[in-house]
């Protein structure tokens, strides 16, 4: 199961890495510190949680409805969708989860922990419940910066991958038209092969034609007589 570390236990360093991250990095450092309530009389209160995964364990499962979002602290997160996978996420400061998560729409795809691994995770239904109207502000402008900047990336894929398929398209195109070309002219080596033989052939039976009898011959006048 997931494993929550506690305020007392979110060092410093943590905290400034976590100020690195999207969404995160328009914050202050005291504005992360009062998110994660680093504090313990403000653990209860906190928004912001620091989760630590086991190997192989599911973060986020496909069709569920909720609203959290994580960041990637530390190890490595898969994307999987109908068994297959999509991408694994890496790199501290990774962010999965947003595109649901201020929507109705259930979860697109699964996210399992491949290693030992911690993520900063917001539950953002609880996001009215901060005080600071400032800071609440900031993270709703991040969420939607980089909603829009994935859908940017999407944008410029599926324009990227149409454009491969038009050039696939295209040289396909370019090699039906040899094959026909090809076809064109083996069906014209093919007529022509054909007349040749028949050519032959009109040649080979007028020298097999047999020669008339000597008695048949013009000027002979006559016909041996029977015995």
């Amino acid at each position: 199961m997931p494993r929550e570390i506690k305020s007392s236990l979110i060092e410093e360093n943590t905290i400034k890495r976590l100020k690195k991250f999207k969404i995160l990095k328009n914050l202050s450092l005291n504005e992360l510190r009062i998110l994660l309530g680093t504090k313990e009389s403000e653990y209860h209160n906190r928004i912001a949680k620091l989760v630590s995964y086991d190997a192989k364990e599911t973060v986020i499962k496909e069709g569920d409805f909720d609203s959290w979002i994580f960041w990637v602290v530390q190890g490595e997160f898969a994307v999987i969708k109908n068994d297959v996978l999509i991408t694994v996420f890496t790199e501290p400061g990774d962010v999965f989860g947003e595109m649901s998560s201020l929507g109705e729409d259930s979860r697109s795809a699964t996210v399992i922990a491949r290693k030992e691994g911690t993520c900063v995770s917001i539950d953002m239904s609880i996001l009215d419940s901060i005080r600071d109207l400032h800071v609440k502000e900031k993270i709703q402008t991040g969420i939607y910066q980089l909603k829009s900047e994935r859908l940017n990336q999407t944008t410029a894929k599926l324009v990227s991958e149409k454009q491969k398929m038009l050039e696939q398209q295209k040289k396909l195109l370019i090699e039906h038209l040899k094959i026909i070309e090809k076809e064109d002219q083996l069906a014209k080596w093919e007529k022509d092969l054909r007349h040749r033989e028949e050519s032959l052939e009109m040649k080979i039976g007028h020298k097999a034609a047999p020669e008339p009898p000597l008695f048949l011959k013009k000027g002979t006048g006559k016909s041996p007589n029977p015995q």
